[in-house]
């Protein structure tokens, strides 16, 4: 039986909040070391959203997989490497008012 915790710094029970991160610093989701829980799972929930735009993408990615839409032309693209602009076309979008597929 797990039993709940007090935080020895804000005296609640023990949460999102209460947790620190002490490990190296994550460029990918710009996490730095004694950050919380509570910020690291906001900063991964934006990141990898994805990103929409009118055009091909000109940035880097963040991240290899990170998806970008082009909403002019309903093309997908996904990030293939974080050392230059390396986008890879996937498909073009189609829709209908009841689905998307890819």
């Amino acid at each position: 039986m797990r039993v709940a915790e007090l935080c020895p710094n804000c005296a609640t029970y023990i949460n999102a909040t209460c947790i620190i991160y002490n490990g190296e610093y994550l460029s990918s989701i710009e996490v730095p070391p004694l950050m919380s829980l509570d910020e690291i799972l906001g900063n991964i929930n934006e990141t990898f959203t994805a990103l929409t735009g009118t055009g091909a993408p000109t940035t880097i990615p963040l991240f290899v997989g990170q998806l970008y839409i082009d909403t002019s032309v309903a093309h997908l693209y996904i990030g293939m490497g974080t050392t230059t602009v390396n986008w890879g076309l996937l498909s073009v979008i189609s829709t209908t008012t009841t689905t998307t597929t890819v």
